[in-house]
C-alpha cells in the first residue's frame, strides 16, 4: 500500500499598557473619536475585510501637545470599542462614555481583539508608546482567548499623529487595520481513485475501492509563547504604520508546552477535495494555532483510514491503516507563520501494489540411467 501523501499549500491572510496611569489634559473638546475597522486579510492582493459588526475591541491612544513635542500621555487605556448605530449613522466608538478629540497636539492609536477587560491578561497586548514595541507574553492558545476553542486574535496596525476622522474602509474615525496574530490550519481530504478502469485494458473487469478516512490527529503542536512586533515612530504627518514581527521567521517565540486536536468522523472519500468532515459537527475547518517553526520529530499527524477493496471476482477484503508523519516533511509549508491559513490536502491513493507474478522454471534435473542387455 503507498504511503498516503500530504501536499501542503497556504492562502495569502492589545497589550496591557505599560505606561504611567496619567490622563492627558486637553484643551476644549470637539468632534467625538470614532474608528474606521477593517481585518487585513495578507495575500497578495492586501484585500480587506470587513471587521464583524457583533464583536468588539479594545483600544490605546497616546497624547502629544504641540507644546511639548515627543511627550505622550495615555489618553485611551484599553477601552472597548463597539459597533453602533446612532441618528442613523453606523459607527464605530467608546462602548462606555465619549471620547473627543483635542483640538491641539496629536494622538498615536493601537488596537487588539477581541477585547479583554482583564488588562493583565495574555491576549492582552503590552504596549509601549515610546519604546516603540507591541508584545503578547506568555499567550496561551485557547485558555488565554477561550476556554473551550481557539478564537483569532488580531493587533491593529499604529495610527499616527491623528488630528480628526478621516474615511477609508467605509466607515469615518481612526484608521484601524487589523492583522492576525495566529495562524490557521484546514484540512482538505480527497482520494486518489475509485477504481483501476485508466489502467485496465478495455473489457477487462475492474477493481473498485471504497476508501474512509476515520480520524486525523495532530499532536505536538506548540501552544504557548511569546510576540515582539517593533516599528520606528514618524510624526511628521497623519500615517498608518505597519509591525514588524522581531522574529525572522515570522512565528512566535515558542515555549515547550503543546496541544493536541483529534476530528473524528468516518468520512468516505471522493476524487475532490473537500474539508474534512464536511457537513457534520466535526469539521477539520479554521483551527487556530501559535504561529511556530516546524522542526524534526515535533509536530506530528496521524492519519486513520479503512480501504474496502471489490476484487475484480466480486471477492470484498477490508483492510484498517494508520499512518504518522511530521508536518515538516512537507515543504511547500516550511512553518505556520502569522496571519496564514494553511490548507493542507490530504491524498489516499487505494491502488496499493497490484498482484504480480514472477514466473520462472526449475529446469529438468537430468538422472542417468544404464540399460544392460
Amino acid at each position: 500500500m503507498k504511503k498516503f501523501l500530504v501536499i501542503a499549500v497556504f492562502a495569502g491572510v492589545a497589550f496591557a499598557s505599560c505606561v504611567k496611569n496619567e490622563v492627558a489634559v486637553l484643551p476644549e473638546a470637539s468632534q467625538e473619536i470614532s474608528f474606521e475597522v477593517a481585518k487585513y486579510l495578507p495575500s497578495s492582493s492586501r484585500a480587506e475585510v470587513d471587521f464583524p459588526t457583533s464583536q468588539t475591541f479594545g483600544t490605546y491612544a497616546f497624547y502629544e501637545n504641540s507644546g511639548a513635542p515627543g511627550t505622550h500621555t495615555v489618553f485611551m487605556d484599553n477601552v472597548e470599542i463597539m459597533y453602533k448605530v446612532v441618528s442613523g449613522n453606523s459607527i464605530w466608538a467608546s462602548k462606555s462614555g465619549q471620547y473627543f478629540w483635542p483640538t491641539q497636539g496629536h494622538l498615536d492609536f493601537v488596537s487588539y481583539a477581541p477585547y479583554n477587560a482583564d488588562a493583565a491578561n495574555a491576549a492582552v497586548p503590552k504596549f509601549s508608546d515610546s519604546e516603540q514595541t507591541l508584545k503578547f507574553e506568555g499567550f496561551k492558545v485557547v485558555e488565554a482567548v477561550a476556554p473551550a476553542l481557539p478564537v483569532d486574535l488580531m493587533y491593529s496596525n499604529k495610527a499616527m499623529s491623528q488630528t480628526s476622522n478621516t474615511f477609508n474602509y467605509g466607515f469615518t474615525g481612526v484608521p484601524t487595520l487589523f492583522h492576525h496574530a495566529l495562524a490557521k490550519l484546514n484540512f482538505m481530504v480527497k482520494a486518489v481513485r475509485l477504481d483501476n478502469k485508466d489502467s485496465i485494458a478495455p473489457g477487462e473487469k475492474e477493481t473498485k475501492w471504497v476508501t474512509t478516512i476515520n480520524s486525523i490527529k495532530i499532536e505536538g503542536i506548540y501552544d504557548t509563547g511569546n510576540l515582539t512586533l517593533t516599528l520606528a515612530n514618524d510624526h511628521t504627518a497623519p500615517k498608518v504604520l505597519e509591525w514588524t514581527n522581531s522574529n525572522a521567521l515570522n512565528v512566535w517565540n515558542t515555549s515547550t508546552s503543546t496541544t493536541s486536536k483529534e476530528w473524528a468522523q468516518n468520512h468516505e472519500l471522493t476524487t475532490v477535495a473537500v474539508v474534512y468532515g464536511q457537513g457534520t459537527s466535526t469539521v477539520a475547518k479554521d483551527y487556530y494555532v501559535m504561529p511556530q517553526q516546524l522542526i524534526d520529530n515535533q509536530q506530528k499527524i496521524t492519519i486513520n483510514y479503512t480501504i474496502v477493496t471489490t476484487a475484480p471476482n466480486g471477492q470484498v477484503g477490508t483492510k484498517s491503516y494508520e499512518k504518522v508523519d511530521y508536518f515538516n516533511k512537507y515543504h511547500t509549508v516550511d512553518n505556520w507563520e502569522l496571519g496564514k491559513n494553511i490548507i493542507y490536502t490530504i491524498e489516499i491513493d487505494p491502488f496499493g501494489d497490484e498482484i504480480h507474478f514472477a514466473p520462472k522454471v526449475i529446469d529438468w534435473e537430468d538422472v542417468n540411467g544404464v540399460i544392460n542387455f
